[in-house]
């Protein structure tokens, strides 16, 4: 990749999909450089093709897996931005789950994130206007029957970025933690929740591309934390309360 040093650069974890895919081509419309993870290297492919920029370096990295953090830090610069994407939903039971799966799955979206972005953090320090995006879940705040691990990994890494967010303004970083709700993306099906597109009324969807602009303009802010969508932002207040769970576990169920 030619770099162009006058440029910053961003390094976007989970981007050949969903959220990372649109975050990567709102940053390469604005012509930052690009470092870009995958698990998939067919996916990472396609979505190379499509994001059609070429400022762009590529890393096909498991992030469930502590090397593989180890590696990328070890290999890439700190950037000007890192977006904390990657992650899949995992859907099942309470005690389900192997120890290994609930491992993994907690590293990807919790102790992972965290690991990246501690590595990073001294040198950040050093360059101008340093930001963090960690995308947690509208699951962080409100219970999730059946997402029990997802949704404490969701909950743990929004309380992560809220406390670093504290801390580091002190030093002149950002970090800005983002809680989508139902976004429309491939995650549900790949999780095995095809159903949520047909039970799940319309307008409580989101485009990735909103959650993105909704996001950046919060985290270019300071803000701490942003809730994309209109609508999630008005029934925030009422995620804890036993009625709207029962309507929503109603709504989302699957039909047996």
């Amino acid at each position: 990749m030619n770099i162009d040093k006058e440029k910053p650069t961003a390094l976007i974890t989970g981007f050949s999909s969903g959220i990372g895919l649109a975050y990567a081509k709102y940053l390469a419309s604005k012509d930052w450089n690009l470092d870009l993870i995958s698990y998939n290297k067919s996916r990472a492919e396609e979505a190379l093709l499509e994001l059609n920029h070429a400022r762009t370096n590529v890393y096909l990295k498991d992030l469930s897996k502590p090397e593989s953090i180890m590696e990328l830090t070890q290999t890439i610069q700190a950037p000007d931005l890192i977006v904390a994407n990657a992650g899949i939903t995992k859907f099942g039971e309470a005690g389900s789950f192997t120890s290994k799966e609930k491992k993994d799955l907690f590293y990807l979206l919790c102790n992972g994130v965290i690991d990246l972005i501690e590595a990073y953090l001294p040198e950040m320090e050093k360059n101008k206007n340093p930001r963090i995006v960690i995308i947690s879940s509208i699951g962080a705040i409100t219970p999730m029957p059946k997402s029990s691990i997802y949704a404490a990994a969701k909950s743990a890494i929004h309380s992560y970025g809220q406390s670093l967010s504290k801390e580091m303004s002190q030093k002149g970083i950002s970090v800005t933690v983002s809680l989508p709700g139902y976004v429309r993306t491939e995650a549900h099906k790949k999780a095995g929740l095809d159903h949520l597109k047909e039970k799940v009324p319309g307008w409580m969807w989101i485009e990735a591309d909103q959650v993105v602009r909704e996001t950046e303009k919060a985290s270019l802010k300071g803000s701490s934390s942003v809730i994309p969508g209109i609508v999630y932002k008005l029934v925030r207040p009422f995620l804890q309360m036993s009625l709207a769970n029962r309507l929503w576990n109603k709504i989302t169920r699957r039909k047996s």
